[in-house]
This record gives C-alpha cells, sequence and structure tokens, in this order.
C-alpha cells in the first residue's frame, strides 16, 4: 500500500482515538465516583456476588473493552507513521481495502484474522 493511501486512514484513526479517549475517560470517571474512601459510607455491595446487580462489573467490562480498542487504534497509527500499515502482521500481504474501511485499526488480513480466531481456545 503506499504511503497516500496509508495517510487516508490517519483522520479516521484519529478520530476513533479522540472518541474512545473520551469514552474511557468517562467510564473511569464513573467508576471513580462508584469508589469511596474508607470509613466512608457506600452503597455498593459488600459481598463479590453482589457487585453485578450495581452494574459494576458491565461498566469494568465495557471500559477495558474500551481501553483495548484504544490501544488497538493508537497502534494503527504508530504503523501509519511507520509506513507499515495495511499489510498484515502474520503474512505481511496487504490487508484489503474492504477490510480496513471496516476496521481500519485491522492488523491481520482476513485470512490470518480467521486463522486466529479457530486457534483461539473458546
Amino acid at each position: 500500500m503506499d504511503s497516500q493511501t496509508q495517510a487516508s486512514y490517519r483522520p479516521t484513526l484519529l478520530e476513533m482515538r479522540e472518541r474512545l479517549m473520551r469514552s474511557v475517560n468517562l467510564l473511569e470517571e464513573g467508576l471513580r465516583e462508584n469508589v469511596v474512601t474508607p470509613g466512608d459510607t457506600t452503597n455498593l455491595p459488600t459481598h463479590p456476588g453482589d457487585a453485578n446487580v450495581e452494574g459494576l462489573d458491565a461498566q469494568i467490562e465495557v471500559a477495558q473493552n474500551e481501553e483495548r480498542l484504544l490501544e488497538q487504534v493508537e497502534a494503527a497509527l504508530e504503523r501509519v507513521e511507520a509506513g507499515n500499515f495495511g499489510n498484515c502482521q502474520d503474512c505481511g500481504r496487504e490487508i484489503s481495502r474492504e477490510r480496513l474501511d471496516a476496521v481500519p485499526y485491522a492488523r491481520l488480513c482476513i485470512e490470518c484474522a480467521r486463522k486466529h480466531d479457530r486457534e483461539r481456545p473458546s
């Protein structure tokens, strides 16, 4: 993939990074509000089995997912800067434009991504 085509994905990736950073910050702020200093009275459940009732587990999972996506977007921006964006990190072949248009932070071509999905334990 030529450098001009690689650079054409940069604005999309920057926009995604900005959105994800805002999302992660808001989620983390919400989680911090649920945490109180020792000695304070709290409505948070004390038994680990009760934590999901308050939705805390779901909030943590969403925050972790957004952070993982943010890391992938930042890695894609680094690949743009390094000039190797759009090349599969497993086989070295060019990742299709259709895949990059759908998942601009993709690091694997569709064939290698499918192979990784099959090999991943369920």
